[in-house]
């Protein structure tokens, strides 16, 4: 726990003045814990036994009579039980309040850390697991925290407290009463051990098991169309039946420890009540001083009921705070670098020059080389997996090439700075994006600051005017989460819309059109031409529709650019691949039952990627 408060000091040093002022009435009201006892110790030895008082101090008082003393004493015990309210309760304020701030503080910047990490980071995770990290996790170190702040600073302050006092009351006595503390302590190093152990493994599966959910719930759809339930049933119930097995460890651990410790600690009073009940009626130790003894020595145990108590929750929020330092220690592999400079105004001309790009040891880009001239549009082809996506995700810098160099006006994008680099390129997905809001807020979050103007004006060249004004409440019709409630076609005209208000000089469009019908597409098609004109255009596209329009054409196969050129230069090779595939995509799959195989062209051996025969 030690090591994870170290860790987060970044984050509790905006909060050190509070917590100090909070430990330090924590224990102001730990001395008036203290001196609760003593008035009752007055009221028993010199009200009721009529024995001299003996306190440093109050020597002024022995002539007082019992009636005077007995009221004194009562007064004395209202207000430390008054001042010790009061003092706890500010105190536990300013700790706890602070360690709620600070907590918001983690979980901001845990979220902050995750949206800046690289794609190449959250491709090699899952995102249930890093939702259960950012609301569970941060809540079990939250519960850390709290209880350190709010358990731990008074509860060994009155453990420190009550052994001093004991001392100098009588010192073998208090040998006695601490008799049992080496086998506490023993307990207590040898559970939470276990119990951390446990609670690593039990944090780790819950997160498997919110990944896992996460990804059923976000494919319904597909689970439904395949009736797939029972098996989703059956394959949760399996991971969840041992996240519950790993968290049942960890409670088993936590029950065994807790009556253990109230076992040791009645042992410990016993062998108090025994010693001193003994000294009582030898006449060696009065009363008044046992029942204070026995008051201390019940408060000495509880702080170590509530400390062990402490142990299960501090093993919780280690393996959680364990959890949230691989986000915040993860490498951000993309970042501005040193000397990097803003460059507004981009033209837009675009250079890459023999670059190569790795995922791990996996190179799927091998010196790739071309040059795209401003207000140039380009259309990538390739089969699945050739590279076409990792070729255009380079000129943002979601990734960065392992060899070569990406320019943009003839600069090494790594020189410009990454806001400035990206706010200058827009995007538009072949499954596009939207959040849960409205129709206008989805628009206006191609630019921050967007006026209602440009959204309209956005809307009306990318087509989407045209459906919403079918809608009741317009562009404030509030659409589902990732625009559920829209067809896909629209749901692709808003996010043209997007593109548009962005007001970009580079247009990164990856297959815009893909699933969409004929008539969908046509009004794509138009509001995409609106989108390109004077802007640098890279659009990946299989459909012949979307890349005869091109300036140029880059034929990408297995990481390699393999033909370059127009769409009636690449036309006029003979053996080219782009010819094969644009042919094969006006060839019609024949008719059903003429010893065609699903997938065949021509009823002939089956094609790999666009149709090439096999070897």
């Amino acid at each position: 726990m030690i090591w994870t408060i170290v860790r987060f000091r970044r984050f509790l040093r905006p909060y050190r003045l509070k917590l100090v002022t909070g430990t330090g009435l924590t224990l102001a009201s730990t001395l008036f814990a203290l001196a609760q006892p003593w008035p009752l110790k007055i009221i028993i030895d010199s009200v009721l036994k009529d024995q001299p008082l003996h306190l440093p101090g109050l020597s002024f008082v022995g002539d007082w009579s019992p009636e005077d003393l007995l009221t004194a004493a009562i007064a004395a015990y209202i207000e430390i039980l008054v001042l010790g309210a009061l003092f706890d309760f500010l105190g536990t304020y300013l700790m706890d309040s602070s360690g709620e701030r600070l907590i918001s503080d983690v979980r901001e910047a845990v979220f902050a850390r995750l949206q800046r990490l690289s794609l190449r980071f959250h491709s090699s995770q899952r995102t249930g697991d890093l939702t259960s990290r950012l609301m569970s996790d941060i809540g079990r170190v939250q519960d850390m925290l709290v209880q350190s702040f709010s358990t731990l600073v008074p509860n060994v302050a009155m453990l420190v407290g009550m052994v001093a006092v004991m001392l100098w009351i009588d010192w073998s006595f208090t040998l006695i009463a601490l008799s049992v503390s080496p086998l506490l302590f023993l307990s207590v190093y040898r559970y939470t051990g276990r119990i951390k152990t446990a609670s690593r493994d039990a944090r780790k599966r819950e997160g498997q098991l919110a990944a896992r959910a996460t990804e059923v719930l976000g494919a319904v759809p597909v689970v439904q169309a395949f009736a797939r339930e029972s098996y989703e049933d059956e394959r949760f119930s399996e991971q969840s039946s041992h996240t519950l097995a790993a968290n049942l460890e960890a409670v088993m651990l936590q029950a065994q420890f807790s009556p253990l410790v109230d076992v040791l600690a009645g042992l410990g009073t016993a062998a108090v009540l025994w010693v001193g009940t003994n000294r009582v009626l030898s006449g060696e130790l009065s009363l008044g001083t046992l029942l204070v003894f026995m008051s201390y020595v019940g408060s000495f145990y509880k702080p170590m009921r509530q400390l062990s108590k402490l142990s299960y929750i501090s093993s919780r929020g280690v393996a959680s705070a364990e959890r949230l330092y691989e986000i915040l220690d993860a490498d951000i592999d993309v970042r501005d670098l040193p000397g990097a400079a803003p460059m507004p105004g981009l033209r837009g001309d675009v250079r890459f020059e023999h670059v190569e790009l790795a995922y791990g040891d996996t190179v799927v880009l091998h010196d790739v080389d071309f040059h795209v001239e401003s207000g140039e549009m380009v259309a990538v082809v390739g089969p699945t997996g050739a590279g076409k996506s990792s070729l255009v995700s380079l000129i943002p810098r979601f990734f960065d090439p392992r060899r070569g160099r990406v320019l943009v006006d003839d600069r090494d994008v790594r020189a410009i700075q990454l806001r400035s680099l990206r706010s200058q390129i827009a995007m538009v997905l072949q499954e596009p994006i939207l959040f849960e809001g409205t129709i206008r807020e989805n628009i206006a979050y191609g630019r921050a600051g967007a006026t209602d103007a440009e959204v309209l004006s956005a809307s009306r060249s990318a087509l989407v005017d045209d459906f919403v004004q079918r809608l009741a409440d317009g562009y404030d019709t509030v659409i589902g989460e990732r625009g559920g409630t829209l067809s896909g076609g629209e749901r692709q005209r808003v996010s043209i819309a997007r593109a548009l208000v962005r007001d970009a000089p580079i247009l990164i469009l990856d297959e815009p059109t893909s699933g969409l019908d004929p008539a969908s597409e046509h009004l794509l098609i138009e509001a995409l031409s609106n989108l390109i004109v004077g802007r640098t255009t890279f659009v990946i596209a299989h459909r012949m529709s979307t890349i005869v329009s091109a300036h140029r054409v880059l034929v990408i196969d297995r990481g390699r650019i393999v033909e370059q050129g127009s769409h009636a230069d690449l036309m006029e090779l003979p053996d080219g691949l782009y010819r094969l595939f644009l042919e094969l995509q006006l060839q019609s799959p024949p008719p059903a039952g003429m010893g065609a195989r699903p997938g065949d062209v021509r009823g002939g051996p089956r094609p790999d990627w666009w149709g090439r025969p096999p070897p």
